[in-house]
C-alpha cells in the first residue's frame, strides 16, 4: 500500500504532470528533428544527433517515470512490471521520434535501443516506496529541463546579458555564467515545485521525502547523461572517423553535463529541505 497514490488532491495530478511531461517530449523530438534532419551531410547528422541525444533521453526519462507513476497507481501490486512497462511505451514513442531525425547509419540500431531502455528505466523508478515524492520529483525535473529549454532559445541574448564582448575570451566567460546560473536556477525551481507538490497533498510525509523529491530532478538528468554518454559512443566512434576535433567537442560535453546535474541535484535538495525545514513547528 506504501506505493499506492493515497491522497485524492493528487489523483488527477499525474495526469497533468504525464501531459506536461510528454509535451515536452514532443518538443525536444521536433527540436531534434529540425537540427539533426536538415543537415547537410552525413557526417553533420552523425555529430549532431550526438550532441543532442542526451537532451532527448532526458525528456524520455521524465516522459516515462510519470507514466510509470500512472501505472503503478491503477495496478500498485505489481509496481515494478506496469510501471516499466508504461515507461517502455513512452520509450518506443520517443525512439520512434527519435528516428525520424536520425534514422540512417550503423549505429542507428543501438541509439534506437537506448532510447526505449531510458523510457522503461524511467518507468520502473515509480515503483520506489512514497509514490507522492516521486511524482513531485518528476514535476520539479519538468520544471527545470523546461526552464533550461527557454535558456537555449534566448541563449544568444543571454550570453550578451552575461558580457560578450564578441571577443573568443568573453564568450567562453560569459557561456560558462550563463550555465552555471541556469543550473542554479533549474535546481532551485526543482525544489520548489517537487516542495509545492508534496504540500498540496495533504499527505503527513516524514521530512527525507522533501529533500528526496527535490533531488529527483538532478538524479534524473544524471541518469539520463549517462545513458546519452553511453548512446553516443558509437556515433563519437564515427565522427571521430572524420574529424578529432569535433570528437573532442562531443567528448567535453560530458563533464559540462554532469556539472549540471550535480548543481541541480543539490540545489534542489537543499532548496527543498530548507522549506520544509521552515514548517516543521518549534518544540
Amino acid at each position: 500500500m506504501a506505493n499506492r497514490v493515497v491522497s485524492s488532491s493528487l489523483d488527477r495530478r499525474p495526469y497533468t504532470v504525464v501531459v506536461v511531461a510528454l509535451a515536452l517530449l514532443a518538443l525536444t523530438l521536433w527540436s531534434t528533428y529540425s537540427v539533426v534532419a536538415n543537415a547537410a551531410s552525413d557526417f553533420l547528422v552523425t555529430t549532431l544527433a550526438a550532441l543532442v541525444l542526451p537532451s532527448v533521453l532526458l525528456a524520455t526519462i521524465l516522459a516515462g517515470a510519470a507514466a510509470g507513476v500512472v501505472a503503478v497507481g491503477m495496478l500498485p501490486w505489481r509496481p515494478l512490471l506496469s510501471g516499466a512497462a508504461a515507461g517502455l511505451a513512452v520509450g518506443l514513442l520517443s525512439m520512434g521520434g527519435m528516428l525520424v531525425a536520425y534514422h540512417h547509419g550503423p549505429a542507428v540500431p543501438y541509439v534506437a535501443a537506448v532510447v526505449a531502455v531510458t523510457g522503461a528505466l524511467g518507468g520502473a523508478a515509480a515503483a520506489i516506496r512514497f509514490l507522492e515524492a516521486v511524482i513531485a520529483g518528476i514535476a520539479g525535473g519538468v520544471a527545470a529541463t523546461a526552464l533550461g529549454l527557454v535558456a537555449a532559445y534566448f541563449q544568444n541574448d543571454l550570453v550578451d546579458l552575461f558580457g560578450n564582448q564578441e571577443t573568443v575570451g568573453t564568450m567562453a566567460e560569459a557561456a560558462s555564467r550563463l550555465q552555471l546560473t541556469t543550473s542554479v536556477l533549474s535546481g532551485v525551481l526543482a525544489g520548489v515545485v517537487a516542495f509545492l507538490f508534496l504540500r498540496r497533498t495533504g499527505l503527513a510525509l516524514p521530512w527525507p521525502v522533501y529533500p528526496a523529491a527535490g533531488a529527483a530532478a538532478g538524479v534524473l538528468t544524471l541518469v539520463a547523461t549517462l545513458l546519452g554518454w553511453l548512446g553516443r559512443l558509437p556515433l563519437t566512434a564515427i565522427v571521430e572517423d572524420y574529424s578529432s576535433f569535433d570528437a573532442q567537442i562531443i567528448y567535453s560535453r560530458l563533464p559540462e553535463q554532469v556539472n549540471h546535474g550535480m548543481i541541480v541535484l543539490f540545489a534542489g535538495a537543499f532548496v527543498a529541505m530548507i522549506l520544509v525545514g521552515r514548517t516543521m513547528r518549534r518544540p
